[in-house]
């Protein structure tokens, strides 16, 4: 197996998913392969935060900056999608999709 595959399998098993490889072999490839091992040491310290307080999904605030990062909804509004008025054309186009 290449590494990349490995990869596949210790990020499922990080998730608590089917890895599809036997424990054993993940480990022992991690135990020989340093760029396996960094990337799962990252792979670890990134989902740290995230369980961190225990829940099974990350917090409100932390989703709510995620989203703002990217461009989405943010703050008090996270998680509301308004219709935007887009009877026909584009989403959140309105006006029917006419340009003006």
């Amino acid at each position: 197996m290449r590494c990349a595959q490995l990869r596949t399998a210790l990020s499922a098993r990080l998730d608590g998913e089917p890895a599809g490889v036997p424990d054993r072999r993940l480990d022992k490839h991690v135990a020989r392969c340093a760029a396996c091992r960094e990337w799962l040491e990252r792979a670890e310290r990134l989902r740290a935060p995230l369980l961190a307080d225990g829940a099974d999904e990350p917090s409100a605030e932390w989703t709510a900056g995620l989203l703002a990062r990217i461009g989405g909804l943010g703050g008090e509004d996270a998680g509301v999608v308004e219709d935007g008025g887009a009877e026909e054309g584009r989403p959140g186009q309105g006006g029917g999709g006419r340009t003006r």
